[in-house]
């Protein structure tokens, strides 16, 4: 659902921890544990979360900043995780896609692809939907002899190199198809922070950098596959695919190059009968990393309250020779536990308040992996 170091390192400044006045105090000197995205700093959600009550309260021998550092990246990860346990993003599976072959069928080894110097491959195209990210872990290959270093180039349109690099080695014979574990995925997202949203990508090779020719396997893309084989399970998959993601063949000819750069979209045509000698093992899973980061405010609160939450109770609970008054360790427990003469909420309750609010500014997203606790029903089929 999201990446825990993507979100700790665009969050861990969002709010922030204000030093005593105390110049006797130790003092925090982490820049991204002193700086406030968000205006907010962590201090604020109780009166006891001052240094000098965190600094008795922690092992003698630990540093404020490392021990700073951990809680928030803590709390973090965890505020987040509320959040979409309560959204119930868990129920809308975090794979909506498991690892499936692009197509199947028949490449009879006579079927060969005559190389004119062109760049030949396929153009992805991601739905419009937040956190939908598009992973190719295996790579197929069928040429009339084995590769050696070949390189797979992916493209998109926003960039001029490639974002992306792979280098493929074959070794079976005599026309032989071959999957390849990569060893570094091919990860597809609409929102990344590499290049920008939308737009299309291009996976392929350059012609001239083969060895033998390619071998091209009977299945037109504009149809899809067999509707009828095997229960009709491979269009099932090809029409869930569908409603994520696009893959369409593409030839780019050589006048239209420009080294191993990206070429003007323009001028790339679609070949749908043509697979030039490329499968993939594609999975669709939802990744927020990048959607959270880029709206990391509205979390701002959740992971204050989060964070001040799990500080205090290591205050109350901690094995040092505690300096608190009886009068601060109940205030601690009134407020992680709450008050029954008073009926005041409790920070957990507060917590589940800001919860439901925070989950609420997620709300009418048109995407998957933000639900509206219904299933996703956009339907795509081939032509």
């Amino acid at each position: 659902m999201f990446n825990n170091n993507s979100i700790q390192a665009c969050m861990v400044s969002l709010l922030g921890w204000q030093n005593d006045a105390n110049p006797d105090v130790p003092q925090v000197t982490d820049p991204s544990l002193i700086a406030s995205d968000s205006g907010a700093y962590y201090n604020e959600f109780h009166p006891l979360l001052t240094i000098e009550n965190i600094v008795n309260s922690i092992d003698a021998t630990e540093d404020i900043n490392v021990y700073l550092r951990r809680k928030v990246n803590g709390g973090i990860i965890r505020a987040v995780q509320k959040m979409i346990i309560n959204k119930k993003m868990n129920e809308s599976t975090k794979t909506l896609l498991n690892s499936s072959r692009l197509f199947d069928g028949i490449a009879p080894l006579t079927n060969t692809i005559i190389s004119d110097s062109s760049f030949v491959g396929v153009e992805v195209e991601l739905k419009n939907s937040y956190g939908t990210s598009v992973i190719i872990d295996k790579i197929g290959l069928q040429f009339t002899v084995p590769q050696t270093d070949l390189n797979i180039y992916v493209f998109h349109t926003s960039q001029l190199e490639p974002i992306q690099t792979v280098t493929a080695t074959t070794v079976k014979t005599g026309g032989s198809f071959e999957w390849l574990s990569l060893s570094e995925i091919i990860d597809l997202n609409y929102l990344s922070d590499e290049y920008d949203s939308g737009g299309l990508f291009y996976i392929g090779y350059f012609q001239d950098d083969i060895s033998g020719a390619a071998i091209n396997k009977d299945m037109d893309f504009n149809k899809g596959p067999c509707r009828t084989c095997n229960g009709g399970n491979a269009m099932k998959i090809w029409n869930r695919r569908l409603d994520f993601v696009r893959f369409t063949p593409v030839k780019v000819d050589n006048v239209n190059l420009n080294g191993s750069e990206m070429f003007d979209s323009n001028n790339a045509y679609y070949t749908p009968s043509n697979n030039y000698g490329l499968n993939f093992a594609t999975t669709v899973e939802c990744d927020l990393s990048v959607y959270f980061c880029e709206n990391k405010l509205v979390l701002s609160q959740i992971i204050g309250r989060q964070v001040a939450m799990d500080v205090l109770s290591d205050i109350l609970y901690s094995p040092r020779e505690n300096r608190l008054s009886d009068i601060n360790r109940n205030m601690i427990i009134r407020s992680l536990e709450g008050d029954p003469e008073t009926d005041g909420l409790s920070m957990p309750q507060q917590m589940e308040k800001d919860i439901v609010t925070t989950s609420f500014d997620f709300s009418m997203i048109d995407s998957p992996c933000l639900p509206e606790n219904k299933k996703y029903g956009v339907r795509k089929r081939a032509i």
